[in-house]
């Protein structure tokens, strides 16, 4: 079946960069476009009108939680003391709000969360995303059936996923002294590893190829050389990508430099993660002052060479007061970058406006982090860290995944460069349409798939439950 969009302003792909086609119109057989270009004389089975209308490729929305995301709200933010340990970059909340929050939480709330936070990744057209789920996160014994069941929900809502439940060797959290406390897990936690490795080979693939997985070993400070080079063996063995939390906070790279005698980067060399299937989620902190430009030149030529990629997540830094240093510095030598958004808001445009803005501040410089190189990392940055090179672009070959943004109204008019628009003014609530693998999603800014007022009341039900059990 052939589908033609016509009319709309067109974010299509040459090849080397995003290009700009108005009018123009895209067509796709199923879920595969066929055709891009300014007009069409072929013949079609269905027609979508996209005036007024952006027409882009879909989110590739590289690093996020779902299932606690909705209950961190208003737990990580605006606290901590003039002095301290607990004033220090994401000490309160990353070694004691977050393990909070999630050791607080039961397996239903989980599954609301997810589902609340897949309809607002659907709305604001992430039409790829990359789960990092936690359910060994905090101590427990951990229980591969909750990855399972997010899978599901995932699966039924059009959505494409890249899964990925996470293994360490120990866990941490805020001691009572105000530092950090690591703790080793029972034989290494080989059982949850074992675990993860048959959920990779066992639901690869699933839902029409819409659902993929990938190795998450959690942080870098909780996982030893042996779990990392066993996880790039696992990832070798089942072709799957890898990402780890690693350049999170200050602490975390004292520590790995404390006890393994490297740096984070020096740390993932020797343990061979490094590859162009290998994403660095945050790379905040890959060296001791956050300064990219600070990094030894054998590591940044390790990070180039190897095509590895720094997955920044902007907002959830500079909301606790720090930067990444710099998205233009990470450009300018040439490592792959690509966005996500963590937690909250789980809105594509938000993440880019806020990774656009703050380069410029940090770099002091109108034309760092340009808005077409943002929108590039939000899309064929991430696509290419996963090693689809059909995703985040529209052109033949790749997959229907598409966006329609409105340009109709006051905010948008008048439009002279539709990239400016998109990073430095648009937002989630201005999508219209989604297709995912041919199939629209969302139609008139409505989701399709989901109930949302029904999940939205479970959350807020569930919300108690998680809050009232909180003990910081």
């Amino acid at each position: 079946m052939h589908t033609l969009i016509k009319n709309g302003t067109l974010v299509a792909w040459d090849g080397d960069h995003h290009r700009v086609l108005e009018p123009g119109v895209v067509v796709f057989k199923d879920n595969e476009i066929v055709f891009v270009g300014e007009t069409y004389d072929g013949d079609v089975d269905t027609t979508i009108d996209a005036t007024g209308r952006l027409v882009i490729p879909g989110f590739v929305n590289s690093h996020l939680h779902l299932t606690d995301t909705p209950f961190t709200k208003g737990h990580q933010e605006d606290i901590g003391s003039p002095s301290g340990p607990s004033s220090y970059q994401n000490y309160n909340a990353l070694y004691k709000m977050l393990p909070g929050v999630r050791k607080a939480s039961d397996p239903d709330a989980q599954f609301a969360a997810a589902e609340c936070a897949l309809a607002e990744l659907a709305r604001s057209g992430s039409t790829t995303i990359v789960e990092l789920g936690y359910d060994f996160e905090i101590g427990g014994g951990g229980d591969i059936s909750l990855t399972e069941r997010i899978a599901e929900i995932i699966g039924g809502t059009g959505l494409r996923c890249y899964s990925g439940p996470r293994f360490r060797t120990r866990f941490y959290g805020a001691d009572s002294k105000g530092g950090v406390f690591y703790e080793d897990y029972p034989n290494g936690a080989r059982e949850r590893f074992e675990a993860c490795i048959d959920f990779c080979r066992n639901w690869n693939g699933r839902f029409d190829d819409r659902l993929r997985t990938m190795l998450a070993p959690g942080q870098i400070d909780t996982c030893d050389a042996q779990l990392l080079k066993d996880t790039r063996r696992f990832a070798d063995e089942l072709k799957i990508p890898i990402q780890i939390h690693a350049g999170q906070s200050p602490f975390e790279f004292s520590r790995v430099k404390e006890t393994e005698n490297k740096t984070n980067v020096e740390y993932m060399m020797e343990t061979g993660l490094l590859g162009h299937d290998f994403l660095i989620g945050h790379g905040q902190f890959l060296s001791d002052d956050g300064d990219v430009s600070t990094m030894a030149k054998h590591e940044i030529e390790a990070l180039r060479d190897s095509k590895t990629t720094v997955c920044h997540l902007p907002w959830v830094k500079a909301r606790r007061g720090g930067v990444i240093n710099s998205i233009q510095k990470y450009q300018d030598l040439g490592i792959r970058q690509s966005l996500g958004t963590d937690n909250y808001p789980l809105d594509m445009f938000h993440e880019m406006q806020t990774a656009a803005v703050v380069c410029k501040i940090v770099e002091k410089s109108s034309i760092a982090a340009l808005s077409k190189d943002v929108f590039l990392m939000a899309t064929v940055g991430g696509a290419d860290a996963l090693g689809r090179p059909d995703l985040g672009r529209l052109a033949p070959g790749c997959k229907a995944d598409i966006v329609f943004v409105r340009i109709d109204t006051p905010k948008a008019a008048p439009v002279y460069d539709p990239f400016k628009f998109l990073v430095l003014a648009a937002t989630g609530d201005d999508v219209d349409r989604v297709i995912v693998d041919g199939k629209t999603i969302v139609e008139n800014g409505e989701v399709l798939t989901i109930d949302v007022p029904e999940v939205v009341r479970r959350v807020n039900e569930a919300s108690k439950r998680v809050w009232d059990r909180l003990d910081f």
